[in-house]
């Protein structure tokens, strides 16, 4: 194994863990709204969950056209 095929490996990881925290921040961000908070909260977690979402799409259209960075 390669270092470049095991920091993409990595990196693909690093991805789908990527909607844990943002779920964990909508659920705290929910929770303070109703305890009297702001709308701000729910709606920055459920930004970031969709950018998580997106984040593996992304890769996994990526992955399917090939890596336009192999020479």
């Amino acid at each position: 194994m390669n270092e470049s095929s095991l920091l993409d490996r990595l990196d693909r990881a690093l991805d789908r863990v990527g909607p844990i925290p943002a779920a964990v921040l909508l659920a705290f961000g929910i929770d303070r709204y109703r305890d009297g908070g702001s709308i701000g909260w729910p709606i920055g977690g459920a930004v970031m969950l969709l950018a998580s979402f997106w984040v593996i799409y992304r890769g996994r259209a990526r992955g399917r056209k090939g890596d336009a960075r192999k020479p």
